[in-house]
C-alpha cells in the first residue's frame, strides 16, 4: 500500500446511500487555494460505489501542507467538504474564512503540491 508508514485517518464514515452520495474523498488544496485532484494522496477504505462503512485515510502527508476532503450528495445540497491542515504530526481544521491566510502559511514553510 502506497505510503502504509504514514497515513493518517481523516475520518470514518458510517454506511451511507450510494445512489444519494459518492465516496468520500481527499485532496491537495494548490497554493491558489484550488482543490487539486491530480494526484491521490489518500483513499477510502468501504468498497467503491458500495456505501459501506470505512476510513477516510492521508498517506504520506506533508508538512504545512492544506487538505480538503468530503463527500458529494448528488440529489440536494447535503455536500460535505472541510479543510485540514498538517502541522506537527496533526490534522488542524482550517475553517472556510480562514482559508487564505492558512494558505499564506503553507507558501510561507514552502509544502509544495505536485
Amino acid at each position: 500500500m502506497k505510503g502504509a508508514k504514514n497515513m493518517i485517518t481523516v475520518k470514518t464514515y458510517g454506511s451511507f446511500n450510494p445512489r444519494r452520495y459518492g465516496n468520500p474523498w481527499i485532496a491537495r488544496v494548490d497554493e491558489t487555494g484550488r482543490i487539486n485532484f491530480k494526484s491521490a494522496v489518500g483513499s477510502y477504505t468501504g468498497r467503491y460505489g458500495a456505501g459501506e462503512a470505512g476510513d477516510l485515510y492521508l498517506y504520506a502527508p506533508v508538512e504545512g501542507q492544506i487538505y480538503a476532503y468530503g463527500q458529494k450528495d448528488y440529489r440536494g445540497s447535503n455536500t460535505a467538504k472541510e479543510y485540514v491542515q498538517y502541522i506537527d504530526g496533526k490534522l488542524v481544521p482550517v475553517a472556510t474564512t480562514e482559508l487564505v491566510q492558512a494558505l499564506n502559511t503553507m507558501a510561507g514553510e514552502g509544502a509544495k503540491g505536485e
